[in-house]
């Protein structure tokens, strides 16, 4: 089953809160995983993502791992042209090509964690011979069905035409 596609996308910006993830400098890696889910779950539980509601412009729920400033951010949020509200970030997606990876079922941190480790660990490498790579932008981890307990899951990954060698 081929749960990929290269889907070119207007850019975007989502409004959110943000952590570091002290745990590495790289965008991907396995260590991102137990911060990620913790995260995510705090801003929830303490009412942060029912204040970012208002402002969404579609239904989804959305998180990024971007990089600034050398350091490896994750943001909870909504897609928003709004006003960005006090106390919280945004994160700019540029147009361009992204790989979308798609996969449902079981816990939507396991979800997207299989879907990067794919991106990251096979179809995005050296040893693959795919045409694209990673573009260095930000990543978007998009829960489409609203339910992290059985997860419909999309991971948006920005990438370019691979460099001739």
């Amino acid at each position: 089953m081929n749960n990929y596609k290269i889907e070119k996308k207007q850019s975007f910006r989502i409004i959110s809160f943000k952590t570091l993830l002290d745990e590495g400098t790289s965008i991907h890696t396995p260590q991102y995983s137990i911060k990620k889910t913790t995260f995510f779950k705090s801003v929830l539980d303490n009412g942060q993502m029912a204040s970012l509601r208002p402002y969404s412009e579609g239904p989804y729920g959305y998180a990024a791992v971007a990089i600034e400033d050398g350091h490896v951010y994750y943001y909870a949020g909504v897609q928003s042209s709004k006003l960005l509200p006090e106390h919280t970030d945004e994160v700019l997606f540029p147009a361009g090509e992204y790989l979308i990876l798609s996969g449902s079922g079981g816990l939507s941190r396991l979800a997207f964690d299989k879907l990067e480790n794919q991106a990251f660990g096979s179809l995005l490498t050296e040893e693959y011979d795919y045409e694209f790579e990673y573009s260095g932008g930000p990543i978007a981890e998009v829960l489409l069905n609203g339910n992290p307990m059985d997860a419909e899951v999309e991971v948006w990954v920005p990438v370019q035409k691979r460099k001739a060698t």
